[in-house]
């Protein structure tokens, strides 16, 4: 008899989940259900899209549900919303968004990649037509259409966080007025302080206006029937367009009414083999759920595409058959706002504290490639090491040239548990037009071993 695997939603973890289980178990059938009309797509490529960098809509798309059906033999069922599991019957109850219609279907193995919701503001204008979240592919089409016809000149950016700050770079492109809201006294708050004042910097040469420690109040709503004022305590934003950036939290409600087990952060908390807890016969993955973080080895949240995509294959994998294992990750993120590059990987300075460490820091200026060269830029990098181990166990690095690749180097190093004096040894590529003699790296692995 052959093996029904159905999976519930798309874009990065559920497209994965659903190719590596046909690739597993060829003979399965495999049935992807997504309540949106895109299955899989980029979300990150969208602020480039917006800001007329990517040109072309279309290369957002990974796979159409066509595409997704064709070469890799999945079943997929595009604006059907998936209501209710009911694991002792290993049934889910779908509604057609299209017809209204509701049916039954059935699974041997099911798997949950329902991904996270945007965090709202709760206030009374959120839902104008000119006020957006950055989160689907269709949204982003929505977004695309209004400034194209309405020709916006002013747009408010609510939150500092990296979508926030991509977006201001990117309606910034597109010749508008920019301004930034941000709760928190400094934008980006996994940067170290370095970075954040290297942040402020940047928006403020590129005439963005950053406004920190401030909350909306209120929206204000013109005769269209739009947002026309973004209101703070102390003062009121005129403007043509709204951005809502303040972050997301795991879409895991129906795992939890199908009494799986969530976490501390909201999210589905899962074995290596992604396997859920509190439910027989189902798999979970992507940003709807809670991970293993490799230097804490405690759960924590993290909403990546890349982490989806490999939490989706791990449990594609397992509900086809096989025996995979996610034994974990760390952050490793990274963001071009304006001109200047900002990465960071593995824990913040507050992090490793509450996490238990006894942190040692250091920050040192280099050079991103000898100083003479052309395109050579200052580079900041910040380390964090364990004073007990000397293991290493976070970066920061920001600059205008090379400062991510330098962050894919600690991300290595943190996820492999090497020490500051390891750093310190790297054979690393030398050359001119990529690098000084003493890349930072090294030399962040030299400063962290004298001070440990």
């Amino acid at each position: 008899m052959k093996r029904r695997i159905v999976i519930i939603g798309g874009v990065a973890a559920g497209p994965s989940a659903a190719a590596k289980a046909k690739r597993i178990n060829p003979d399965a059938d495999v049935i992807l259900y997504e309540s949106g009309e895109h299955v899989s797509y980029g979300v990150c490529e969208i602020p480039y899209y917006i800001s007329g960098e990517v040109t072309d809509a279309k290369k957002l798309e990974i796979f159409s549900p066509e595409r997704l059906q064709k070469e890799k033999g999945v079943t997929v069922r595009t604006l059907n919303l998936v209501e209710e599991i009911v694991p002792s019957k290993r049934e889910v109850k779908i509604k057609n968004l299209s017809s209204g219609s509701s049916v039954i279907d059935y699974y041997d193995k099911l798997i949950i990649a329902t991904g996270n919701n945007s965090k709202k503001l709760n206030i009374e204008g959120e839902n104008a037509r000119n006020v957006f979240h950055v989160k689907t592919l269709a949204g982003a089409h929505l977004l695309f259409k209004y400034i194209k016809e309405e020709n916006p000149r002013s747009a408010t950016i609510i939150g500092a966080g990296f979508i926030g700050l991509e977006m201001a770079d990117a309606l910034q492109k597109r010749g508008m007025d920019v301004t930034v809201v941000h709760r928190s006294s400094a934008p980006l708050s996994v940067a170290s302080i370095e970075a954040q004042k290297e942040i402020i910097t940047e928006l403020a040469s590129n005439s963005i206006d950053f406004i920190p420690d401030a909350k909306v109040e209120w929206l204000g709503i013109g005769a269209k029937q739009n947002v026309v004022a973004v209101g703070l305590k102390d003062r009121t934003i005129d403007t043509d367009l709204v951005i809502i950036a303040v972050g997301v939290e795991p879409n895991s409600l129906l795992a939890k009414n199908s009494g799986i087990h969530i976490g501390k952060y909201g999210g589905v908390l899962t074995g290596e083999r992604m396997n859920t807890l509190g439910a027989d016969n189902i798999f979970a993955a992507g940003d709807c759920c809670e991970l293993k973080n490799i230097v804490t080895k405690k759960p924590f949240y993290l909403s990546l595409a890349t982490t989806a995509s490999k939490t989706g294959w791990v449990a594609g994998e397992n509900a086809a058959g096989g025996t995979a294992q996610f034994k974990g990750t760390i952050r490793a993120i990274g963001l071009r706002i304006c001109n200047l590059e900002v990465a960071q990987a593995g824990l913040t300075h507050r992090e490793a504290t509450d996490a238990g460490f006894d942190v040692v820091s250091s920050t040192i200026v280099t050079n991103s490639r000898i100083g003479f060269m052309p395109g050579n830029a200052q580079l900041t990098i910040t380390t964090l090491a364990d004073k007990k181990t000397g293991k290493l166990l976070g970066a920061c690095t920001v600059g205008k040239d090379g400062a991510a690749h330098r962050a894919n180097v600690f991300s290595v190093a943190i996820r492999h548990g090497l020490t500051a004096h390891d750093l310190s040894e790297l054979d690393l590529v030398y050359a001119p037009p990529f690098a000084p003699l003493w890349d930072g790296v090294v030399m962040s692995g030299i400063q962290l071993d004298k001070l440990l």
